[in-house]
């Protein structure tokens, strides 16, 4: 999509309206490196953010109802209304291309627009690589927004149980920045830009985020496809001290999923029981099989925006990582 209208999210002193947003690039990250010397081999091209599609497919999406709510934002299933050729183009059949019966829409609490930016940019790295969207996490189909106009509320806004936490230590004068990344310090010891634009030169990059002349708030929302539940409590059970325990099936699933992701390489950073669900009910896809395990895996990752990337390629790094998310994972499945 190059542009979505949502309806059932905001309203106006005339009541209910619609929303339309646009599609926006998203928010690179520095390379994460536990190598001394910081060496990489990872071609600039994928690590660029993907540029923002113009002129293509447009879709009017109803709200349904809200899924949950999470640090960065509320999260709402959705259904497609219609598909456009573009913003103001003809109505497509239904059926036409496939898609989902069901979308979910995560939308960015205002302060936490970055955040969403740069999860937006893990979904656009997973994408350029085989068999990730719809295998291993859910398939992206963009992040969007737009300022919110003076006269348009958010409805879900006013209803917010999760505050965000003040930032400490905010000079007099400045705004706070609730979403800080290591990676927005220079010369931060394990971060490092090999020379690439792309983090510099993003809107979302801090300095330019901080410079920004309209302060008013933006809607920002990623949309993928509904997945199932949640991981459930019941498939991790208590450690016993002093017990040999054998591996449970789902924290061998759960490895598996993590091994796809060391093999692009990317660190998860949050893996945790609710940042893991069922895959969809309904198979829209041609193929969930995975090519590396030559299955096809019933759970998916989510929530990428505390995540880091690194070079697979180098000798110090991969094996570094995958100890770390396999460590990650038995803590997880073993309360």
């Amino acid at each position: 999509f190059s542009s979505v209208t949502l309806h059932g999210l905001t309203s106006s002193d005339d009541g209910e309206c619609s929303i339309t947003l646009n599609r926006e690039q998203s928010f690179p990250a520095k390379r994460y490196s536990a190598d001394d010397e910081g060496r990489a081999a990872v071609e600039e091209q994928k690590w660029n953010a993907i540029s923002p599609p113009a002129d293509q497919l447009h879709a009017d999406l109803q709200i349904i109802d809200q899924l949950s709510e999470g640090r960065l934002g509320q999260v709402f299933s959705a259904r497609l209304v219609r598909l456009r050729k573009s913003i103001h183009g003809e109505t497509l059949p239904s059926g036409c291309i496939p898609l989902p019966s069901q979308f979910c829409i995560k939308l960015a609490k205002p302060e936490y627009i970055r955040s969403l930016a740069r999860e937006a940019w893990f979904y656009e790295q997973l994408s350029k690589e085989d068999s990730y969207p719809g295998v291993v996490t859910p398939v992206c189909f963009g992040f969007f927004a737009c300022r919110v106009p003076d006269n348009v509320q958010v409805r879900s806004w006013s209803s917010i149980e999760i505050e965000p936490e003040e930032p400490l230590d905010v000079p007099e004068g400045e705004e706070p920045i609730y979403d800080f990344y290591d990676d927005d310090e220079e010369g931060w010891y394990c971060y490092f830009d090999d020379g690439r634009r792309s983090h510099l030169d993003s809107p979302w990059h801090l300095q330019q985020w901080k410079a920004r002349t309209d302060r008013s708030p933006f809607v920002g929302i990623l949309i993928t496809e509904r997945l199932g539940a949640q991981m459930p409590t019941e498939y991790c059970p208590p450690r016993q001290k002093g017990v040999s325990r054998s591996l449970p099936e789902e924290l061998s699933e759960l490895l598996m999923l993590l091994e796809d992701l060391n093999a692009v390489g990317i660190v998860h950073g949050d893996i945790k029981l609710n940042n893991i669900l069922s895959r969809a009910s309904e198979s829209w896809l041609s193929s969930e099989v995975c090519p590396h395990h030559r299955r096809i895996h019933p759970w998916r990752l989510i929530d990428f925006d505390r995540s880091s990337k690194y070079d697979p390629a180098n000798p110090i790094d991969s094996p570094y990582v995958s100890t770390i998310q396999n460590y990650a994972a038995d803590d997880i499945c073993y309360q």
